[in-house]
């Protein structure tokens, strides 16, 4: 088990998102079959990644349009690191202002705390939730994660064990011919290395807005849990069916980086869980 040095949603997240510790999972067959003996939360019965499908989802009725405030807002500063699990952003935003997600499946405001990325080394995986539909299964090539926290708890860290602690907006993305104005990800350069972080020396150029724009729906939702541990089962998730688009040159640069012991960073996202009868949703 390797042991790596720490900054996400969700948002599913490293134990060092909760606690403040340094994370010490890693991927794939090996790696997973030991996160529930270090960390029981991880055996339960209502954890994520897990398979989306329109074809079986129960059909969603929002009786208050999922709604997220604040999100135009550019922010003063942001922070990119790399845990050597990871690449994750956070932000802060001006006159103490916040995003905050309400609305939807959602009971409370959720505060949102940071965002995060999960990739493969090629772009036929990377995404922690698959899609399932008549043609067959779809990975995509790349995962983010905006995390939130209910606010009725003071913090993430208070909130990420707690009852309805945790929101995460699951948002694809899948390689394209173009190349998107992602003015945020050559910091990635400055980030190769596991346990070193950036500030972006022009903050604007990472505006959530510019991500997730006026769309919602169509968007998944279900109860799960965080995507690592402590695999918290605390998260409503809510995952854009609808993904962004990324070029090759960019996802080679979350691929340019490197975990703990200088290896590749890439293929970080968790095998699929079991559904063990969860109502799935669909808000269209």
């Amino acid at each position: 088990m390797k042991a790596v040095s720490i900054l996400v949603v969700v948002f599913g997240m490293a134990v060092s998102l909760v606690l403040g510790q340094e994370p010490d999972y890693s991927y794939g067959p090996n790696g997973e079959s030991e996160w529930g003996n270090m960390y029981p939360e991880c055996n339960g019965t209502m954890q994520s990644p897990i398979p989306l499908s329109a074809m079986t989802a129960r059909p969603g009725f929002e009786t208050q349009p999922l709604e997220i405030a604040n999100y135009q807002l550019d922010p003063t500063q942001v922070i990119v690191n790399n845990d050597g699990k990871l690449a994750i952003y956070r932000f802060e935003f001006p006159g103490g202002e916040n995003v905050t997600i309400r609305g939807g499946p959602l009971q409370g405001i959720f505060q949102f705390d940071s965002l995060h990325f999960h990739w493969g080394a090629a772009s036929d995986r990377g995404s922690e939730h698959v899609i399932d539909s008549m043609t067959g299964r779809k990975r995509f090539a790349m995962e983010m994660h905006l995390v939130f926290f209910n606010q009725i708890y003071g913090s993430f860290q208070e909130a990420a064990p707690s009852e309805n602690g945790l929101a995460v907006l699951g948002i694809f993305f899948t390689n394209s011919t173009q190349e998107p104005d992602y003015g945020w990800i050559p910091a990635l350069n400055e980030v190769r290395t596991a346990g070193t972080q950036y500030t972006l020396p022009d903050p604007s150029v990472f505006n959530i807005k510019g991500l997730i724009g006026a769309r919602r729906r169509p968007y998944f939702s279900y109860h799960g849990s965080l995507t690592t541990p402590v695999c918290y089962e605390t998260v409503s998730w809510l995952v854009q069916r609808k993904p962004l688009q990324i070029s090759e040159a960019q996802l080679d640069t979350f691929r340019s980086l490197r975990d703990s012991d200088g290896e590749p960073l890439v293929d970080n996202f968790r095998s699929l869980q079991p559904v063990n009868d969860r109502p799935i949703f669909l808000y269209r």
